[in-house]
This record gives structure tokens, C-alpha cells and sequence, in this order.
């Protein structure tokens, strides 16, 4: 991909002592860029206590009304997360002179700027190969969508 962080990578420890329901990461998609109402996928992990987050899913398939699922994970599973925004340089990306948009799908991911404040990447301002970051990020919260953790 596009090697590590300049600056220092994310860390889930840094944020164990925050507010329950402290927005950890945010992972959206969409089709666009057709007349018919489309549906949306999106997965928000936040913080609930020591050991665990707290992960809701949202799924709209269009016509069909909004469908929220909540399962409290592993805290692992959002270090899994920053690892893969840390492995993509998701960070740097707003800062890209030259930028591609992908017709058809759109992605956007939120996650913790480090300084109190959150980063915003879309797939409207990302390297080229950048779709493989997106992902990687949802794979890496995807893999926790278990029924074991489902609330």
C-alpha cells in the first residue's frame, strides 16, 4: 500500500478513559450517481468501557428502511482499524494535490485526528489505488460482526 504514518499512529489506549460513546471510527458507502433511491452500509465503532467498543452497523437498501444492528467487540477492534487507516496513510490523503473520484461508489471514512478533532477521507480525494484502503478498514471492523458479540 503506502507504507506508515509520518507522524504518530493511533492508538486505542489513548483513548480508553474518553466519554462512553466517543466515535472511534466511522466507515461509509453508497452507489451514487444513479436516479434510483440506493441503499448505504455503514459501520461506526465507539468507546464503552476498558475492554470493549461498542459497534453498531446501519444498513439501507434503498426502498427499504434504515436496519441498525449493535454488537460490543473487543477494544482490538478498533486498534485493528487504526492499524489499517495508519497502513493506508488515510491521514495525508486531504492534503493530495491530485486526486481521483470514483464514479459509482462512494466511501468516506472519519476517525481521530489526534488532537481531539476527527479526519474526514472520501473517496472524492484519495490516491489512486486508494479503494483497497477503504477496504482494508472495513474488513479489518467486518471481521468482528459476529453473532457472538451481537447485542
Amino acid at each position: 500500500m503506502f507504507g506508515f504514518f509520518k507522524k504518530k499512529a493511533l492508538n486505542i489506549r489513548d483513548f480508553r478513559e474518553k466519554p462512553v460513546k466517543t466515535m472511534l471510527v466511522d466507515c461509509y458507502e453508497r452507489v451514487v450517481g444513479t436516479p434510483m433511491e440506493q441503499g448505504y452500509t455503514e459501520l461506526v465503532l465507539y468507546t464503552h468501557d476498558q475492554d470493549t467498543a461498542l459497534l453498531e452497523r446501519y444498513v439501507d437498501g434503498g426502498l427499504d428502511a434504515e436496519r441498525r444492528t449493535t454488537f460490543l467487540v473487543p477494544l482490538q477492534a478498533a486498534q485493528d482499524a487504526f492499524d489499517a487507516i495508519a497502513q493506508t496513510q488515510m491521514a495525508q490523503w486531504n492534503d493530495r494535490k491530485n486526486t481521483i473520484a470514483i464514479c459509482g461508489m462512494m466511501y468516506v471514512c472519519k476517525f481521530p485526528d489526534g488532537n481531539g478533532g476527527y479526519i474526514r477521507v472520501s473517496s472524492e480525494a484519495m490516491p489512486e489505488d486508494g479503494v483497497h484502503a477503504f477496504y482494508a478498514v472495513r474488513s479489518a471492523i467486518s471481521a468482528y460482526l459476529k453473532d457472538e458479540y451481537r447485542q
